[in-house]
């Protein structure tokens, strides 16, 4: 079938289920985009939209396969959602508009903005036809919506990556006044998997993919995920990348364009998505931490030969747990480590799926003879209380706090004793070993103070055990006013129990 696009979206209707047809766009015979949906013009769970923006005046050809009714309408800008549709939607935590949503990807701070690109599928509540989505935020919670910024192409989806502000223009890719910026992602072709680069000389704008690519060849089946970050010490820019199974690597360059292998090394328990950054721990020393998308992580140096060395054994942050990916901004020397992850719990029957976890602040504390990373929400969280209650310091058997919102943060400490927490129908457990959630464990540190910190949203509750253990888990929606009870056997001492409702 032959098309004119003479609005910028096509308006595609889908169902939520069933068998997806693969349409393809064509220029001049040459096939340059392709999508999958659950395609149905009679009773559409949602209407998604393609952005055709590139294709503006031009007469394309589309297939449609399997075959199916299909009868083209453009729009000149997509139909907000319903209130309907969006009773779910989580309301602290990023969601996109519209579609799935996945890894946090391209983090930087640039013109007094965070950038937040992210994972997408346009098309769908499901995972699929991977974009790279595009947000910017002045305080990482009031989030303005951009347009998509990657498309997929012929060569491949547009799996996750890092962002890099090339201040000193080593990449030699600026042109105008603006400071480049990098995108370093992974081209997921059906073929073979490479890394590659995209990037923007308008500030984050729009994204130009680079016409030299890939970067980086295939090495092993599925590599991916690039993140890049300058190692100032030694003069070099570094790129963590996933190769297979428990193994990962690192790559050098000089000029963020040609890049050479360094080393691979197993990460015991973790696989895709790698992070890198230094962190100066509490003991004034410099580390460099290393970790995947399960929150595995190593603590570690570079050598004199300039290798990435563990110090000690391999960590864990998140148990068993909804949040993963997770991703550091841009490292700017001096300015707070922060990070997000991607939520993984589920927002039943909505238009859009996932979301991001509380964006958090990395630090590096040092218990005995070994370091453990450290996450909490960080300090602007503060600035979203819209009511909060504190109760002195008392010993109990029985609490019982009333919620007035769904959103709220609870934090207490508990230095000795055994107690079970309740809220939304999970049941938390602590005793001297940690605490326990379901199928999560958070440890405890020897003879800490169990300090909790719960941060509660629309489908997710989100549990920090003093910021060296955290997880998220997903829990089921009550239509009845919330409650958050502490019981104990015995009495036991809970100190600066504070429940706040959190509103943006």
């Amino acid at each position: 079938m032959e098309i004119t696009v003479s609005k910028r979206f096509l308006r595609v209707p889908v169902k939520f289920d069933g068998t997806s047809q693969k349409f393809t766009f064509s220029e001049n015979g040459t096939p340059v985009y392709k999508f999958d949906a659950v395609y149905t013009e009679e009773n559409a769970d949602a209407i998604y939209y393609a952005d055709l923006r590139d294709y503006l005046g031009k007469t394309m050809t589309v297939t449609v396969e399997p075959e199916c009714a299909f009868t083209p309408v453009f729009e000149d800008a997509m139909t907000p959602l319903t209130a309907e549709e969006t009773v779910l939607r989580p309301q602290l935590h990023f969601t996109a508009e519209r579609g799935w949503i996945n890894d946090p990807n391209g983090l930087c701070f640039y013109g007094g903005q965070y950038h937040l690109f992210y994972q997408h599928n346009p098309y769908g509540r499901l995972w699929g036809n991977m974009h790279w989505g595009h947000a910017v935020s002045s305080d990482l919670f009031h989030w303005e919506y951009k347009e998509e910024a990657m498309f997929l192409d012929m060569d491949g989806a547009m799996f996750s990556g890092c962002a890099v502000v090339d201040h000193n223009n080593v990449s030699g890719l600026k042109e105008g006044d603006e400071t480049p910026i990098l995108f370093f992602y992974t081209c997921a072709g059906e073929k073979k998997s490479t890394q590659c680069l995209a990037y923007s000389t308008d500030g984050g704008k729009t994204l130009k993919k680079y016409d030299k690519n890939p970067l980086i060849d295939e090495i092993a089946p599925g590599n991916r995920d690039p993140k890049v970050i300058y190692d100032a010490k030694r003069a070099r820019w570094l790129m963590a990348l996933y190769f297979v199974e428990r193994t990962y690597a690192i790559f050098t360059s000089q000029d963020l364009l040609h890049w050479e292998l360094l080393q691979k090394f197993d990460l015991p328990g973790d696989d895709e998505c790698p992070d890198l950054y230094p962190l100066t721990a509490d003991d004034g020393r410099t580390l460099w931490v290393y970790s995947g998308a399960h929150d595995m992580y190593f603590v570690g140096d570079f050598d004199e030969n300039g290798l990435y060395q563990p110090i000690q054994s391999v960590g864990q942050l998140s148990y068993n747990s909804q949040s993963y990916a997770a991703q550091t901004y841009y490292y700017e020397p001096g300015k707070p480590v922060i990070r997000f992850a991607w939520n993984r719990s589920d927002i039943p029957g909505a238009p859009f799926n996932g979301s991001m976890c509380t964006p958090t602040e990395m630090t590096l504390k040092k218990h005995g003879d070994r370091y453990y990373l450290s996450a909490l929400p960080i300090k602007s969280t503060e600035n979203l209380v819209v009511k909060s209650d504190k109760l002195d310091d008392f010993t109990l058997t029985h609490c019982t706090h009333e919620l007035g919102s769904k959103t709220c943060r609870i934090s207490f400490t508990v230095k000795e004793g055994d107690l079970t927490c309740n809220l939304y129908g999970l049941e938390m457990k602590l005793d001297k070993n940690g605490l326990t959630c379901g199928e999560s464990i958070l440890p405890r540190l020897k003879n800490e103070p169990m300090k909790v910190d719960i941060i509660t949203d629309t489908n997710s509750v989100e549990i920090y055990l003093n910021g060296v253990a955290n997880t998220v888990i997903a829990h089921v929606l009550d239509e009845t006013k919330p409650t958050f009870t502490i019981h104990a056997e015995d009495p036991v001492e809970v100190q600066n129990l504070t429940v706040s409702e959190l509103s943006l």
